[in-house]
């Protein structure tokens, strides 16, 4: 008796929507990157300038940009990723890079769009209405490094898929 050696997708994508959906995943994820990379930017401006027009500018540009660019270009990296995960070989919960992969992402996902985003968006605000940026610059530097370091271990995983399979697909293969 031949042994199973992998499990069809329950959902199984044709070629040319894979390719498609491949191309919405690639290209969200890059926007993600490059949201994060300017942000970055823009809190590493606000921090080392000594022109008060330079700092109030770079908050109110970060929290234009973080408000408008940022929720979309996540949502439809994680809505893309997932459904590639469900559609093609490679599933949500077979390989350890992909598992790795989802949790990096939604973790991204969560802290940025409910804690990150909007506390410098509100400091763009009171700043664009006469406010202090207080420590604005600073936040986004360190969120957007933390975000950045994340996104990349992220696309560096889908490079190299490293690791086996999970604990769960073995014992699925198993059954």
């Amino acid at each position: 008796m031949a042994t199973k050696t992998r499990i069809e997708p329950r959902v199984k994508l044709g070629r040319g929507a894979r390719k498609w959906l491949l191309f919405v995943h690639v290209v969200s994820s890059v926007g993600w990157i490059g949201v994060e990379a300017c942000l970055l930017a823009l809190g590493v401006v606000g921090v080392s300038s000594t022109d008060p027009a330079v700092v109030t500018g770079s908050s109110v540009i970060a929290g234009v940009l973080g408000g408008t660019f940022y929720f979309p270009v996540s949502l439809v990296a994680l809505i893309s990723g997932l459904l590639l995960g469900i559609g093609t070989k490679w599933g949500l919960l077979r390989y350890h890079w992909v598992v790795a992969k989802l949790v990096l992402t939604i973790a991204l996902y969560v802290g940025g769009n409910m804690f990150v985003v909007p506390g410098f968006v509100a400091a763009g605000e009171a700043v664009a209405s006469g406010g202090q940026p207080g420590d604005a610059s600073t936040m986004l530097i360190t969120a957007m490094t933390a975000g950045l370091v994340l996104l990349l271990v992220a696309t560096l995983l889908s490079v190299f898929t490293p690791g086996g399979r999970t604990p769960w697909y073995r014992a699925r293969l198993a059954r």
